[in-house]
């Protein structure tokens, strides 16, 4: 997803005028904190932590930055974080990556069991199955049925992507054969799927999708999760389809530290990303890309979604024998 100027404007950090959460919870930033991105410019990743620090800005009543560092999956900013001093100035973008990175990376740098507290989640955002309109595929029903019977082929991003991922949750819960194809990234998977050199595609939410759609080059298939997208009220979802609640995913992102910062700031962080979600300035803009904003209710709650997303892919990860070379 490319971001444009417009979506940008006013998204690097200030605006110190607001109530301060930082002070409410007995602890204050004492210089600008920042919040490493462990994926390039341009991106989802990018766009949501750049909206998000406007507004946790005011909330803590200090700057913070965004870093990019991308590579390895995002394993490379998750190393940055665990590497920093505890005391709550270095956030990351915690996302999808950082529960299926462990299955995937033999040396991850760090213990995603240990050294990692999560603070407070922001989004929630839906995956895309889509089928080619060469495939004559047009429902889910029909893709999971020629699974069975004889396979398909999907496109994807690459080997351990939620592009890979999603795929192999489905079929290895439903039943039925795929035959993953590798491309380096979403855009030449995406043009595998309309040319019709695969038969479908898993993907997260993105602006592309919709207006493929209605030029008949892709046919939306569903959303896997239970109900529908808020931003695509059209598209039935895996729970109106009756697929299983274990055959569903989304993915997620939020804000976490390394372990063992002050209860204070851990504190402080989530009141802030939970102002953040409740802003129009945030809620507004994710929302029109689809994107639902969501807030934990505390940070043990959203430390629960992260251990049982940590447990869940590291199980499929290695019941499915992915590795990466």
């Amino acid at each position: 997803m490319t971001i444009t100027r417009r979506l940008l404007l006013g998204t690097t950090a200030a605006g110190l005028a607001a109530p301060h959460v930082a002070r409410a919870q007995g602890w204050k930033p004492d210089r600008p904190l920042r919040l490493i991105v462990g994926f390039a410019p341009g991106g989802t990743a990018d766009l949501v932590a750049r909206l998000a620090v406007a507004e946790m800005a005011k909330a803590l009543g200090q700057n913070v930055v965004v870093e990019n560092r991308a590579g390895a999956s995002g394993n490379i900013a998750t190393q940055a974080v665990v590497q920093a001093p505890a005391d709550g100035h270095t956030l990351a973008l915690a996302g999808l990556q950082l529960v299926t990175n462990p299955g995937l990376i033999a040396q991850l740098g760090y213990d995603p069991a240990k050294d990692l507290q999560m603070c407070g989640q922001l989004t929630a955002l839906p995956v895309v199955v889509m089928a080619s309109a060469r495939s004559g595929i047009t429902t889910i029903e029909e893709a999971v049925a020629r699974a069975r019977d004889r396979g398909v082929t999907i496109g994807t991003a690459g080997v351990g992507t939620s592009s890979h991922l999603g795929a192999e949750l489905l079929f290895r819960t439903v039943g039925g054969r795929f035959e993953g194809v590798q491309y380096r990234g979403g855009a030449p998977a995406l043009q595998a799927l309309l040319s019709g050199d695969v038969e479908m595609m898993f993907d997260l939410v993105a602006s592309y999708q919709a207006p493929a759609a209605a030029e008949g080059r892709v046919r939306i298939l569903g959303v896997m999760q239970q109900d529908r997208a808020e931003g695509m009220p059209e598209v039935r979802s895996f729970g109106e389809a009756g697929l299983p609640v274990a055959a569903q995913m989304r993915s997620w992102q939020g804000i976490c530290v390394r372990a063992g910062a002050p209860e204070g700031a851990v504190a402080a962080l989530h009141a802030a990303t939970v102002a953040t979600v409740r802003s129009p300035a945030f809620s507004d803009r994710v929302r029109a890309l689809s994107i639902a904003p969501a807030a934990s209710e505390s940070p043990a709650a959203f430390d629960a979604l992260y251990r049982a997303e940590l447990l869940r892919w590291t199980t499929l990860i290695r019941e499915a024998g992915i590795t990466v070379q």
